[in-house]
């Protein structure tokens, strides 16, 4: 009696700090920002994946849907936990394991149990789901905002893995910082960017660093772009934002260099070797690629681009969580069409109101595609992909709407309502 009060007080606290923390964050985001009130459709996606979380937990194949790597987590997490708060393990996790860190810190502090970490899971990803929202707004304004912020709520991949104890939601939260400052660079040239970009980026650093230098391409490339197309108004942060890219680059080509010769290379294509050789037929095992040499990576990335986006196809599928995954793997293929759609249509008006975007979208699909080396990783790693490329679609979609709408002066009265001119006399009095 005694461990299921204390689980469901811990439970009832790390949910109303999520609520605080989410409302904060939200109230924050809607200062200035006229029209722009998500707040009923973030509290839907928090009450959608809190009922699914404890849907699943109920169910007896809820590691098979989960997955085996919260086990090992949890078990590092707790030993974490019972060292001294500072010691090496702590930093360890800190700067290379980052979401080990947050589940230590709940154990050592409340003794949380899975149900309460992974409200805080929630909690997390959410935030990088109203980070995501905000940028459409930046972009496309308080209607696409709105609709972005109701897809994200509702989108069933995303509602499954923003509960699971991984490294998920917090890359959700990274990719939703650098979308977010990204769309301010994009749209006001706004040094604030910076300081976001950077904190994504250190972020999902800290949580999978090979996708957080994806990242920060990706982020260099929306400042240079954004200092690029800045208006001649401002030639001083024009300048500013041009030359930090040139910076990063210069400081940073060295440790890319070096990180891509065929020796360092080695062991990334030793990892899709044992991915894609051999194994269980239900492991959706891709096709075997060579990513030995940097012309090797840039022959077949595409290849293994369309797997990342495409597989598990229907007629593979042997099990539930196969079969479940078909749901979000329609969504993704919608969104990914009607992209391809809208590019056909006008390719430059895409780049113009979803850069920023589509600037994240690809970086994490090329650092996905990279890795992945099953159907079923590549399905968790592709969640990241549809909620950015979606919300890219949605800016470019109503951001086009908003261009095209007619504009209003201030005070202006519209000729229907204009009350009628009185009759004049021919000598010209009323």
């Amino acid at each position: 009696m005694d461990t299921t009060i204390h689980d469901v007080a811990v439970f009832a606290i790390t949910l109303l700090v999520v609520a605080y923390g989410l409302w904060m964050l939200v109230r924050t985001l809607e200062r200035g920002r006229e029209g722009f009130s998500i707040g009923f459709a973030v509290a839907t996606a928090v009450a959608i994946r809190v009922i699914a979380s404890m849907a699943v937990s109920l169910t007896s194949i809820e590691r098979v849907l989960r997955g085996g790597d919260e086990l090992a987590f949890l078990k590092v997490s707790g030993n974490i936990a019972h060292t001294a708060f500072g010691a090496s393990p702590w930093i360890d996790s800190l700067t290379g394991n980052l979401y080990e860190f947050i589940f230590a810190t709940q154990i050592g502090l409340f003794d949380s149990p899975t149900q309460a970490m992974r409200v805080a899971q929630i909690g997390i990803a959410v935030a990088g789901l109203v980070l995501l929202s905000a940028a459409v707004y930046e972009l496309a304004g308080p209607r696409a905002a709105l609709i972005t912020m109701w897809f994200l709520a509702v989108e069933p991949t995303n509602v499954f893995f923003s509960s699971i104890l991984h490294k998920e939601p917090l890359m959700m939260l990274a990719g939703g910082l650098v979308a977010y400052g990204g769309a301010l660079a994009w749209a006001k040239t706004s040094g604030k960017s910076i300081l976001l970009i950077t904190f994504g980026c250190l972020i999902a650093v800290a949580t999978r660093p090979y996708a957080g230098w994806f990242l920060i391409a990706a982020g260099a490339a929306i400042i240079l772009h954004s200092g690029l197309r800045a208006s001649e108004a401002s030639p001083v942060r024009r300048l500013s934002f041009v030359s930090l890219v040139i910076v990063v680059v210069a400081v940073s080509a060295p440790t890319v260099l070096g990180a891509t010769t065929n020796e360092n290379l080695a062991p990334l294509q030793q990892s899709q070797d044992s991915y894609t050789s051999g194994g269980d037929q239900t492991d959706l095992a891709l096709e075997q690629v060579d990513f030995s040499t940097r012309g090797a990576i840039v022959v077949n990335l595409p290849k293994r681009i369309f797997d990342v986006l495409t597989q598990p196809y229907v007629w593979q599928i042997s099990n539930l969580s196969q079969q479940l995954a078909v749901f979000g793997s329609m969504v993704a293929l919608t969104i990914l069409f009607l992209l391809i759609l809208e590019a056909k249509r006008d390719r430059k008006g895409l780049v113009a109101r979803a850069g920023p975007l589509l600037y994240v979208a690809l970086g994490l699909l090329i650092a996905y595609s990279l890795s992945a080396g099953n159907a079923g990783t590549a399905f968790r790693y592709r969640t990241h992909i549809v909620v950015v490329a979606g919300a890219a679609l949605i800016a470019a979609r109503y951001g086009k709407e908003r261009a095209e709408a007619p504009a209003k002066t201030p005070g202006e009265v519209a000729p229907a309502t204009a009350p009628p001119l009185p009759a004049r006399t021919p000598l010209g009095e009323a």
